[in-house]
């Protein structure tokens, strides 16, 4: 028998110290020269687990300096396969469909551009709220958090008679699970704990009512993001964020806080890692709103970002898939 051949949807491979070598050959020229193995390691029953990711070019060239660069963009944790031993010598691996392995990047890309957008929410939202869409969402919740600090404790009824809205119960319900509310068997709400640290800290720093009321706002969207933005459907969480990544993206994978694109490489990006086909008029319109709160700037048609913004996105390692 070969050393390694595919039977039935199965890799039929012999034990060798190059085992990884040899999977990975039979598995690249199955499904493509951009998947590789990222490891591997002792499973239970003698088996033989296999952690498959995927590499992708992308051109990250600075478009003021005119040079061409392109990285090649890894994402791991992509599909896990796993060889099991025959007992003569040999590993039998199950393999997925091209289809299924092509569904699963799609979804671990997905996952990673989420986390880079969760980040830029939380570095860029003192900027960004101070933007009428952003501010008029997220109103409900800065009542909450201002009528808060006016009264340590409001009947929940009459919150809801004033903002007459279906929504003010989830609110509190949220803010309870993130530990800024207490809701009593009164039916009424109290300043929970991350509220008192918050007050503390606001008579501390000398802060305005309106400085205050941003601040929290900023920490629940840090703490809460994911509810926000898909229980409470506050959509706009996310919206500048994206168009902000646009540009942030590419810098990342650059390593170049200064990098200068046009608006066809966010495009691009936009198309290519958010699957959001925007015509030029509507990211237009987001950029011009990014640059008047230094999230962006733009220059002679081109796009670059803020050093510190950078910063604080680079500093979480897992925020997106590693350029090499």
């Amino acid at each position: 028998m070969e050393n390694t051949t595919i039977r039935e949807g199965k890799l039929v491979v012999k034990q060798a110290d190059d085992l990884d070598d040899k999977i990975e050959a039979r598995i690249k020229q199955r499904f493509g020269q951009g998947v590789f193995i990222q490891e591997s390691f002792e499973a239970p029953d003698n088996r033989i687990a296999i952690k498959l990711g995927v590499s992708y070019p992308k051109d990250v060239s600075d478009r003021r300096a005119g040079d061409r660069v392109t990285k090649y963009i890894n994402i791991d944790d992509v599909s896990t396969l796993y060889a099991d031993p025959t007992g003569n010598g040999y590993y039998n691996v199950e393999l997925p469909e091209k289809s299924e392995l092509k569904e699963d990047f799609h979804e671990r890309r997905s996952m990673i551009i989420d986390q880079l957008d969760w980040s830029m929410a939380k570095n860029i939202f003192s900027d960004v709220y101070q933007l009428d869409p952003v501010k008029n969402q997220l109103s409900s919740l800065a009542q909450i958090v201002r009528w808060l600090r006016e009264s340590a404790e409001i009947e929940i009824e009459r919150l809801d008679d004033i903002q007459r809205t279906d929504n003010t119960r989830e609110y509190l319900e949220v803010l309870r699970d993130l530990g800024y509310v207490q809701l009593t068997d009164e039916d009424t709400v109290r300043v929970g704990r991350k509220l008192e640290i918050a007050e503390d800290q606001a008579a501390e720093d000398g802060l305005s009512m309106e400085k205050y009321q941003q601040a929290v706002i900023g920490n629940i969207v840090a703490d809460g993001y994911h509810i926000l933005r898909d229980q409470l459907d506050l959509r706009m969480l996310n919206h500048f964020p994206k168009f902000a990544n646009s540009y942030y993206y590419s810098a990342v994978q650059r390593n170049k806080s200064d990098l200068w694109l046009t608006k066809k490489d966010l495009q691009q990006n936009l198309r290519q890692e958010w699957n959001d086909d925007v015509d030029e008029f509507i990211l237009d319109d987001k950029l011009r709103k990014l640059e008047k709160v230094d999230v962006i700037q733009q220059e002679n048609g081109l796009v670059s970002g803020d050093p510190d913004i950078y910063r604080g996105v680079t500093q979480d390692q897992n925020v997106a898939g590693l350029a090499d």
